[in-house]
């Protein structure tokens, strides 16, 4: 039990260190084996599987979430939401606007002049971008 809680220890400590998610479900694999070990102390074949298996399969729902967002299929919420403008928009159609409480860098989805206080629709986002349009 002493080694995987150690174990766990290292990882999460790491991750804390580096913050990309990356070990975070190898440490939570292995606080899971040291939860059997202590229930079962004969068991490291088990334990192993508990650890492989909590590992495996946080790492694939971060990865599954991470394509459903990269693929834009995480922003669908916020069709249709209303943004203000807090700048005009600049030759290349690009302004901040304010959206639940805090400024965005945005663009406009078709040409045009947007002045700062004007009420806008947001259509899509792009990264940090919200791409916006006026309201029909």
């Amino acid at each position: 039990m002493w080694t995987w809680l150690i174990l766990a220890g290292i990882l999460l400590a790491l991750e804390m260190l580096t913050g990309t998610l990356a070990l975070l479900f190898a440490g939570s694999g292995a606080l899971a084996a040291a939860a059997l070990a202590y229930a079962m102390p004969d068991s490291l074949t088990w334990q192993i599987a508990v650890f492989a298996l909590a590992t495996m399969s946080g790492t694939l729902w971060a990865w599954r979430r991470f394509l459903h967002r990269s693929s834009g299929g995480g922003d669908t919420e916020l069709v249709g939401q209303s943004v203000v403008a807090v700048t005009p928009a600049d030759a290349l159609g690009q302004l901040r606007v304010r959206y639940r409480g805090s400024e965005w860098p945005a663009r406009l989805a078709a040409t045009g002049s947007v002045e700062t206080g004007e009420t806008l629709v947001l259509l899509a986002q792009e990264g940090s971008f919200l791409v916006v349009g006026k309201r029909s």
